[in-house]
């Protein structure tokens, strides 16, 4: 308490200039801010690391399958010093096809692969609730409604029973999202092949090099002369690439504009598939119920 108080007294008095105690305030004011800019100054530059650019770059429209092609491997033998180490394809247990280069697997890399295995397994788990679950429970929602209609029908509240058709009822919705689940599952599997068929055409490339190369002469690995010509050599390669991805999300930004996902040509072909099918199931229904 006491400490407070003697604090409150020395900021109060310190509002008056020429008090000792604002002599005292200011001067510790000015030390701390000396020692700010001096620890400034002296803090590490900005990281002028660059990062590579990806392995694979796709080629294909965005209304087209799929494709990749490799963005700068396989490297030329000028790239780098010593024998050409020919990566591995490798595969998570859901399917999805990465290379590995080097071991110990970059984080990086483990974390990507990661990703792209939860988001597909969420994919599964959506689709498995749906037909395990919500299918069901919209059946039992549309035998309910049916009979709640059929009882305002019978006292006589015709006017009350709503007039829906077959694509109004509740296992309408559920097929409607089953099929969208199914689609981002399709979609996510197609990239996933078109990717692993990259990879793979990308390792027998690397392994058809290596088998030639072998048979060329390869400077010592200790040679400062051939160490920097292949450093500068894969500079180049590398900034040349960053360039070209550069301007490529430059020009997918200008030309960036937001589209219904929903609204996707492929979407609401696939949309009037499944209406067309349930018009003709429900019409089905209808006739074996007249019938029977």
């Amino acid at each position: 308490m006491a400490s407070g108080y003697k604090f409150l007294t020395l900021l109060t008095r310190g509002q008056t200039t020429g008090n000792p105690e604002h002599a005292q305030i200011t001067q510790y004011l000015r030390q701390r801010n000396e020692e700010s800019a001096l620890s400034r100054t002296r803090a590490p530059p900005p990281s002028t690391r660059r990062h590579n650019p990806p392995l694979l770059t796709k080629i294909s429209p965005p209304d087209a399958p799929p494709e990749y092609e490799p963005t700068v491997r396989p490297l030329p033998k000028t790239a780098f010093i010593g024998e050409r180490k020919v990566p591995s394809v490798a595969n998570t247990s859901g399917g999805q096809v990465f290379l590995r280069i080097k071991k110990p697997q970059p984080r990086v890399l483990s974390r990507a692969v990661s990703r792209r295995s939860d988001l597909f397994r969420k994919d599964l788990d959506a689709l498995s609730d749906i037909v395990e679950e919500n299918l069901g429970s919209a059946d039992e929602e549309d035998r309910w409604e049916s009979l709640m209609n059929k009882q305002l029908a019978a006292e006589g509240f015709q006017d009350k029973v709503p007039r829906d058709g077959t694509l109004e009822s509740y296992r309408w919705s559920e097929q409607l999202s089953k099929s969208w689940v199914e689609s981002q599952l399709d979609r996510r599997w197609s990239d996933w092949v078109a990717r692993g068929k990259a990879v793979s055409e990308l390792v027998e490339q690397e392994r058809a090099l290596a088998k030639k190369e072998a048979r060329i002469s390869r400077p010592l690995p200790d040679d400062p002369k051939a160490t920097k010509a292949a450093r500068e050599t894969l500079d180049n390669i590398l900034e040349e690439a960053r360039q070209k991805e550069a301007a490529r999300q430059e020009e997918a930004q200008t030309k960036k504009s937001f589209e219904d996902p929903f609204m996707a040509p492929l979407w609401v072909e696939r949309v009037r598939e499944l209406e067309k099918r349930q018009m003709s199931q429900g019409q089905y229904r209808k006739r074996r119920k007249e019938a029977g």
